[in-house]
């Protein structure tokens, strides 16, 4: 039954997201929609940096200590309150230079604090194995303001530009980290306050090897989108987009069903020295991902051109080609997360990181 509800969770946001994207190209146009992944890109990616790839250390920690989440927790915080000091110092900097404006530097902010407090309560809540309220938190956070947009492009007659998007993403943002917090209260035991500076130090120097790892990942994940826009323009960058968020589709609903529910298992039998267990559970996910992505990729085969169709933009025809090799390449990327995540029960962290250095370098 959890099963059944968190699929709808993740699925209303997908769906949400996807058919924005749909109307977007539909009712707008395919350089609106390049212009709109752009700016999630960017998004995305000043997240990273501003994460630092923390959680990695922080929650495998909780997992294999989960009576010291509210010490795991609370330090968290202390660290990324740190973090928060410094791009609000890079993003006054940017200000004084002229680079941006009041308006553009404050949203942006927000927006940010906003998404990575969001996603870690996301992580948090995954981590302690409570994954129904960690999709309802990701839902509020990615589905809700899609919904809104959907209705307003369908049954109404209001303008949506950029600066409407930013919004509704922005009050989504808060609601969520609001309402993280408070079922946080509620699911963690209160602890007298700790700040360990040498349990910090710590995971900064393991997330910051496991930055480096997913900055490279990231280069070869989002450069593309920078490149094409910039050589090729908004509309090849919107094609592109479109076929990618098709195909991201399965890899949300691989990790919603499957890797959320069993990656703290992997990590916790491992670190007990259960291998053969864990074995097993890598073995049944590895299977569940081959069958998932075959038949999504079936569906689509006779699903696309309806689709196509029902968008009615030509220039999507020409590339369907750029679908399947997405495709392929998740098949690769979701069974390698069986290995990740053994050698991460292990803090094989620097193989980690020089393998996401080698993949970035090819």
């Amino acid at each position: 039954m959890i099963k059944l509800l968190v699929l709808a969770l993740r699925g209303g946001s997908i769906g949400a997201r996807f058919l924005l994207s749909f109307l977007f190209i539909k009712h707008i146009s395919l350089e609106f929609q390049g212009e709109y992944a752009l700016l999630l890109t960017t998004v995305t990616l000043c997240m990273l940096i501003v994460g630092f790839d923390f959680y990695v250390f922080a929650y495998r920690f909780l997992i294999k200590n989960q009576s010291k989440a509210g010490f795991t927790l609370t330090n968290q915080l202390m660290f990324h309150l740190l973090t928060y000091a410094v791009l609000l110092t890079v993003f006054f900097i940017l200000r004084l230079s002229g680079i941006t404006h009041d308006y553009l530097m404050v949203t942006v902010l927000f927006l940010l604090v906003f998404e990575h407090l969001g996603m870690e309560f996301f992580r948090a809540f995954i981590a302690l194995e409570k994954v129904l309220i960690a999709n309802i938190i990701l839902f509020i956070r990615t589905g809700t303001w899609p919904l809104i947009l959907i209705y307003q492009l369908l049954f109404t007659e209001l303008e949506v530009t950029l600066d409407t998007v930013i919004d509704y993403w922005l009050i989504a943002g808060l609601l969520s980290v609001l309402l993280g917090f408070i079922l946080i209260r509620g699911t963690v035991k209160r602890s007298k306050f700790s700040f360990d500076k040498e349990w910090v130090l710590k995971g900064f120097k393991v997330g910051a090897l496991f930055l480096v790892a997913t900055m490279a990942n990231k280069i070869v994940e989002f450069s593309d989108r920078y490149i094409i826009d910039a050589f090729l323009g908004a509309k090849s960058l919107g094609i592109y987009s479109f076929f990618f968020q098709l195909a991201n589709v399965v890899n949300v609903f691989i990790f919603t069903v499957f890797i959320s529910f069993v990656y703290p298992k992997i990590i916790y039998l491992i670190d007990n020295k259960r291998k053969k267990e864990a074995y097993k559970v890598m073995r049944k996910l590895r299977i569940n991902c081959i069958l998932t992505i075959s038949i999504y990729t079936l569906a689509l085969f006779f699903i696309l051109p309806y689709l196509l169709d029902f968008i009615d933009k030509s220039e999507l025809y020409d590339h369907q080609l750029i679908l399947y090799l997405f495709l392929l390449g998740n098949m690769f990327l979701n069974l390698s997360f069986t290995s990740h995540y053994a050698l991460m029960a292990i803090e094989k962290d620097k193989a980690l990181m020089w393998i996401g250095i080698g993949i970035a370098t090819l």
